[in-house]
């Protein structure tokens, strides 16, 4: 099962995106797992993740980000519209589209 992280500010949206994306990706038989934190814990929690999202609205922290993941480890900031609007299952075609590395 790959683990997919998802970063936002404190972590309360992204807890909301990544159940409705969970529950998406549950009905679509993916072997997917979608947890949520808070910028400020990334750090402690990362290393346990293969995939990673960061909310539009902190993609300034791109780099210190990136600084606590393994280079080659997939990492996107997620379309503007569909954070905003919730939208577990355009987030998960996001994902899936741009990291084939989560269906391997």
């Amino acid at each position: 099962m790959k683990k997919l992280l998802i970063c936002c500010l404190f972590g309360n949206t992204a807890t909301s995106l990544a159940k409705k994306m969970q529950k998406a990706a549950n009905e679509h038989g993916y072997s997917l797992l979608v947890s949520a934190v808070g910028v400020d814990n990334f750090a402690s929690v990362a290393p346990a993740f293969d995939c990673f999202l960061v909310a539009p609205h902190i993609q300034y922290k791109l780099d210190e980000l990136k600084s606590h993941i393994a280079e080659e480890a997939p990492i996107a900031i997620i379309e503007s519209y569909p954070f905003a609007s919730m939208d577990g299952e355009k987030v998960l075609k996001f994902v899936m589209d741009h990291m084939p590395e989560l269906t391997q």
